[in-house]
């Protein structure tokens, strides 16, 4: 999705590692049209496959996967950490 690119390319920033920091339009803060047009996207590309549910993990992806399950008038499964891990880990 060259919007997506052009959004990375300009908002985005690559730390250490290579890790990609997205956090001025998909976590932290969120762009509600650029995140629409993700789903709009997601949903057109699975339209076809009748899928029952959205699944995405506990991270990043919650916001355009709303999006799509909402374009496919599906439900959204969010896949969390186990809560023992969390405690060891957090």
């Amino acid at each position: 999705m060259r919007e997506l690119l052009e959004k990375i390319a300009t908002e985005g920033e690559v730390l250490a590692g290579g890790v990609l920091k997205v956090d001025r339009f998909l976590n932290h803060q969120v762009d509600p049209q650029l995140m629409k047009r993700i789903g709009e996207a997601f949903a057109g590309r699975f339209c076809g496959e009748r899928p029952t549910k959205v699944l995405t993990l506990e991270s990043s992806g919650i916001s355009p996967a709303i999006m799509a399950a909402y374009e496919l008038g599906i439900p959204l499964v969010v896949a969390r950490k186990p809560i023992w891990l969390c405690k060891k880990t957090c």
